[in-house]
C-alpha cells in the first residue's frame, strides 16, 4: 500500500500511533514527498548505553526509504557500515585465533577481501530496489565512511561468507583445517494457531544473530509503508540493513530465517538469501503460500531455513539450498561420504516414500514442510544403523584428531578435554524419537552422530510448528550429511537438536497446562526459553560487567492483530511493541 494524506496528516497519524506504543517522536525528515519519523521509547532503554530504544516509520519508494533512514540515524548506519562489517564475519563463523597474529589473522584478512570483492559480484542477483535503497542510505547518511561497497558487504556478506564456509572450497584451497572453523549455531521458531493458541496466531522468533559488538546497540523496529505494489510491514532490524531478522506485513504474513548447515551451496553465486529475502517476502506476500513461492523462485545460493506463517493459520518451514536449474536433479546423495551411502536409502526408495506419504516434490532446491506435514516415519528405522556406522568409524575420527594435533590445529591439552567424547560410543535408543523425546537431555551433552541421522519431527498437531536449525524432511536432511559440514558443526549439531527437542517439550507442557490454548504471555516465555533468568542460566556467557547481550532479537508476532513484541540489546532490557495497523 502507499501512504495516504499530506505530510502533516501522516506525521500526526504516525505520532499518535507511536504514542500508543509508548514512543515519543523526536525527529522527522522528508524526501520528495516521502516521510521518515524517528521515535524513542519512553521507558525501554539499552542497559549498556542507557539510550532509549528506537523505532522508525518510513514511506515512499526504495531510494526515499533508504535516504530517510540514513538521514534519521547516520551514526547507526556508519557503525553498521564500518565496525559491524569489519567484525561480523568472525563472530558469525567463529574463526579460531581470528584476533591474534598467525593463521587466524591471515584468514581474517583474506575473508574480508573475499567478502568485499564477491558481494559486488552478487548485485545482479539482488532485486534492484534493495540496491536503490542502499544508494539512498548512502545519500541520507552523508558521511564518507558510508559507501555502497560497505553497505552491500553489510547486507550480503553473510551469504557470501557462508556459501564459502559450507562448501569449504576457499578454505580447502588455502589449507585451512575445518577444525579451525565454527558455524553459527542459532535460531528458534515456533508457530501456534487454532486450538493451540486459543484462536490466535502466534509466531515466535529467537534469531540468535552475532552482534559483532554493534548490533545490540543499533537494533530497532522499522515500520515500512512503501509505494504499491509493496506491502506495508514492520521489521526488526538495524539502520543500514535492508533486510529483516523477522518481519510481519499488513496481511498478517510473518517470516524469519534460521541458520542451516549444509553443503548445497554455490560459492560462485551466493545469490539472494537470508535477511534481504525475508524483507522481500514480507513486502510481496499476501499469504504463507505466496511466501513459499517467492523463496522458491529467488536466486538462492546458500542453505537457510525460512519459517513463514499467516493470519489464516497456514505455515511452512521452508528448508532451502541453492536454487536448482530447470531439469537439474535434486542432489539427495551427492554430498554424503562414500562409506555412508550403503547405510542410507536410495533415490527410488525416497521417491516411493514421497508417494506413500503424499509429500510434495522438491521445488527448485527447497522442501516446504507445511504445518500439517506427515513425517515419513519409515526413515527413522535407518537411524540405528547410522548410529552404528558412526561408532564403527572411530578409527577415522582418531586419525583426524591426531592429524589436527600434528598440524597445530589442536593442542595436546585439548586431548584431555575431548578424549572422553572422542572414544565414547554413542548410545542409541528408540525413545530418542518419541513425541517428547530427547537425543541430548541437557544442552551440553553430545550424543548425536553429527548430522548423519534422520532428525525426527516431534510436533504431531496441525496447530503447531517448531523450527530450530535442523532439516526435518528426509530429502533436505540428506544434503546436510557431509564430512566437511560435520567437522565444522559437530558440537553444534547436538545443540541444534537439543534446542528443537527442548522447545518442543516446553510447548507441549504449556498446551497441557492451558487446554484453552497458549496465551501471549506464555508464548513470550516459550520463545524466550534461553533467557539467563530462566531454566538455562549458563547457556549464554556474561560480559565483564555481568551482562548478557541478546544474540540478535527475541520476537513474538500475533498475526491476527498485526502486533509485534521484540527484545534486543541486553537481557533485562524492556521489550518493545508495535501495532502495525495504527501506522497505516
Amino acid at each position: 500500500m502507499s501512504a495516504i494524506g499530506t505530510i502533516d496528516e501522516r506525521l500526526a497519524k504516525v505520532t499518535d500511533a507511536f504514542d500508543q506504543d509508548c514512543y515519543c517522536v523526536t525527529r522527522h525528515e522528508t524526501k520528495d514527498g516521502a516521510l521518515g519519523v524517528l521515535a524513542e521509547h519512553r521507558t525501554a532503554r539499552n542497559q549498556a548505553t542507557q539510550r532509549p530504544k528506537k523505532a522508525f516509520y518510513v514511506d515512499g519508494n526504495p531510494r526515499q526509504v533508504g535516504y530517510l533512514i540514513g538521514a534519521l540515524a547516520p551514526d547507526d548506519v556508519r557503525r553498521m557500515a564500518t565496525e559491524f562489517v569489519e567484525h561480523f564475519i568472525f563472530d558469525f563463523i567463529g574463526i579460531l585465533e581470528a584476533g591474534e597474529e598467525g593463521i587466524g589473522k591471515l584468514i581474517q584478512e583474506h575473508l574480508v577481501q573475499i567478502v568485499r570483492e564477491q558481494t559486488q559480484k552478487m548485485i545482479p542477483d539482488i532485486p534492484a530496489e534493495y540496491i536503490e535503497e542502499i544508494d539512498g542510505l548512502v545519500e541520507g547518511a552523508g558521511t564518507p565512511e558510508v559507501t555502497r561497497e560497505r553497505l552491500v558487504a553489510l547486507n550480503f556478506g553473510v551469504d557470501c561468507a557462508l556459501a564459502h564456509l559450507y562448501s569449504g572450497t576457499w578454505f580447502e584451497d588455502n589449507n585451512v583445517a575445518p577444525r579451525m572453523l565454527r558455524i553459527p549455531s542459532a535460531c528458534n521458531t515456533f508457530f501456534l494457531t487454532g486450538a493451540a493458541a486459543g484462536g490466535r496466531h502466534l509466531f515466535g522468533r529467537d534469531y540468535m544473530f552475532p552482534t559483532a559488538g554493534v548490533f545490540q546497540d543499533t537494533a530497532c523496529m522499522i515500520v515500512y509503508n512503501p509505494e504499491s505494489p509493496r506491502r506495508a510491514h514492520v521489521s526488526q532490524s538495524a539502520p543500514g540493513l535492508v533486510g529483516s531478522m523477522v518481519a510481519m506485513n499488513v496481511d498478517g504474513v510473518a517470516v524469519g530465517v534460521d541458520v542451516l548447515a549444509g553443503r548445497m551451496c554455490d560459492p560462485e553465486r551466493p545469490g539472494f538469501d537470508s535477511l534481504a529475502l525475508n524483507r522481500h517476502v514480507a513486502q510481496y506476500s499476501g499469504s504463507a503460500d505466496e511466501a513459499v513461492r517467492h523463496i522458491a523462485d529467488a536466486q538462492r545460493g546458500v542453505c537457510w531455513l525460512y519459517p513463514v506463517a499467516d493470519a489464516r493459520g497456514r505455515a511452512f518451514a521452508v528448508e532451502a539450498g541453492r536454487k536448482l536449474g530447470p531439469g537439474e536433479p535434486f542432489p539427495y546423495l551427492e554430498y554424503v561420504p562414500h562409506y555412508l551411502k550403503r547405510f542410507l536409502p536410495t533415490p527410488p526408495y525416497i521417491e516411493r516414500m514421497r508417494r506413500l506419504y503424499h509429500t510434495p516434490e522438491p521445488d527448485q532446491g527447497i522442501m516446504a514442510r507445511p504445518i500439517d506435514y506427515r513425517y515419513p516415519m519409515k526413515y527413522l528405522k535407518w537411524n540405528k544403523r547410522l548410529w552404528n556406522a558412526w561408532n564403527r568409524n572411530l578409527l577415522q575420527r582418531i586419525l583426524d584428531f591426531i592429524w589436527a594435533i600434528i598440524t597445530g590445529k589442536k593442542q595436546w591439552k585439548e586431548f584431555v578435554e575431548e578424549v572422553g567424547v572422542l572414544f565414547r560410543d554413542l548410545t542409541y535408543s528408540k525413545e530418542y524419537f518419541t513425541e517428547k523425546g530427547y537425543i541430548n537431555k541437557k544442552w551440553d551433552e553430545h550424543n548425536c552422530p553429527g548430522p548423519f541421522f534422520f532428525a525426527p519431527q516431534r510436533e504431531s498437531s496441525a496447530d503447531t510448528m517448531v523450527v530450530c536449525n535442523t532439516c526435518i524432511t528426509p530429502e533436505m536432511r540428506l544434503t546436510a550429511m557431509n564430512s566437511w559440514v560435520a567437522t565444522i558443526s559437530n558440537n553444534d549439531q547436538n545443540d541444534f537438536q537439543w534446542r528443537y527437542d527442548e522447545l518442543n517439550r516446553e510447548i507441549l507442557d504449556a498446551l497441557m497446562a492451558s487446554p484453552g490454548g497458549v496465551e501471549e504471555t506464555a508464548a513470550w516465555d516459550l520463545i524466550n526459553f534461553l533467557r539467563p533468568d530462566g531454566n538455562f542460566p549458563d547457556y549464554y556467557p556474561k560480559d565483564q560487567q555481568g551482562r548478557v547481550y541478546v544474540h540478535g532479537s527475541v520476537t513474538l508476532c500475533e498475526l491476527g492483530s498485526r502486533s509485534i513484541k521484540s527484545l534486543f540489546g541486553y537481557y533485562g532490557d524492556e521489550p518493545v511493541s508495535i501495532t502495525l495497523m495504527s501506522y497505516l
